[in-house]
């Protein structure tokens, strides 16, 4: 149906004079307006200080500009990888090792990478330094590109990397402390596993992730933990889960089908480096992990993130050990709190970044 642009006296309107009075749908806006709307939609909202697009060929560090072309095909087919690291104390933690996994993923999902690990590394470094936090969240992504609406990637005109930095992310609220109070976690029954590949992918569709914390918060909990059909624990919705047993061995199930957690990959040296010799631990394995089984253990953990330890102290309405948060949590959470403050380790595990003078 074609538009009228004749007023209801008779008289032809000016285009403006017509927009003003167009359902919100019809009204054409021009790139000063969208700013603007968009300068005021993104005022107050959590902090997002920078971000890279190789599309651009630069960094942005107006909210209002931080975009992705809806044609990319991560948009809107799904075609895209990620991953994230922790910003701390000006450091990069463990950078390295998260851009080797989101090149793994790049691998598993077909896509064109022209950056060299380096490079790619530099591209992030440098989006950190440009946001002068010191504190953050850094996220990136590898798309193939804009191009077209289609599913063929071939129609992409390049491929893109994105980066951004963000405020730390926080999960407490009303004076909740995780380390403090731990977790109240809910069996995740309906909501189905990924299939292998995409869990061992990190994708940019994480639609089963979101169900999985919505079924999970419908039962009072907040990331879930999946059972699988004969009764073994996978993940939470997020996160990696392990268990310790009455005999104080560390269990967490194999990365087979589940996500490849550089987190619980790091609590797992821990444990058997410090955790074990202090004897807070007799053993460290990585097995098939029953349900059953962690509902009778000591204590249940869920970690991710680079830098969260999160202690269930229910599951299901029943107490996990004295339905408090135990000592293995605690001294994971230290390990880790120290490790990030003091900046030490391999040059994979903390990259310091130049921030513009």
């Amino acid at each position: 149906m074609a538009l009228r642009t004749v007023s209801g006296d008779g008289d032809t309107a000016t285009p403006s004079e017509t927009s003003a009075r167009l359902r919100p749908a019809q009204r054409i806006l021009s790139a000063a307006d969208a700013i603007e709307r968009m300068t005021a939609k993104r005022e107050g909202k959590r902090g997002c200080y920078a971000m890279f697009s190789s599309y651009l060929g630069g960094v942005v560090t107006d909210p209002a500009l931080m975009t992705v072309p809806l044609d990319d095909h991560m948009v809107h087919r799904g075609h895209g990888v990620f991953d994230t690291c922790s910003l701390v104390n000006g450091r990069l933690y463990r950078l390295g090792i998260h851009i080797d996994r989101l090149l793994a993923s790049a691998t598993g999902a077909r896509l064109e990478v022209p950056w060299s690990r380096d490079e790619l590394i530099q591209m992030v470094a440098d989006t950190a330094a440009s946001s002068g936090a010191r504190n953050g969240i850094v996220r990136y992504w590898l798309t193939a590109g804009p191009g077209g609406f289609s599913f063929m990637p071939a129609e992409c005109e390049e491929p893109c990397f994105y980066c951004v930095v963000l405020d730390p992310m926080s999960f407490g609220s009303g004076g909740f402390d995780p380390m403090r109070d731990g977790f109240r976690e809910t069996t995740v029954r309906d909501t189905p596993m990924k299939p292998p590949l995409l869990a061992q992918i990190k994708s940019n569709n994480y639609l089963l992730n979101v169900l999985t914390h919505l079924e999970a918060a419908d039962g009072g909990g907040t990331f879930g933990i999946i059972v699988d059909d004969d009764g073994y624990i996978a993940e939470a919705c997020v996160l990696n889960v392990c268990s310790i047993s009455r005999a104080g061995v560390l269990v967490t199930p194999p990365f087979e089908g589940i996500l490849h957690g550089t987190t619980m990959r790091r609590l797992l040296d821990l444990a058997r480096s410090t955790l074990v010799p202090e004897g807070l631990l007799t053993g460290v394995e990585q097995r098939r992990l029953r349900a059953d089984e962690s509902r009778t253990g000591v204590e249940l953990i869920m970690s991710g993130g680079d830098t969260h330890v999160f202690p269930v102290v229910e599951w299901d309405g029943a107490p996990i050990g004295d339905g408090k948060v135990g000592p293995v949590a605690t001294r994971l959470h230290e390990l880790i709190e120290a490790e990030t403050a003091a900046g030490s380790g391999s040059p994979d595990d903390f990259i310091d970044i130049s921030y513009p003078r």
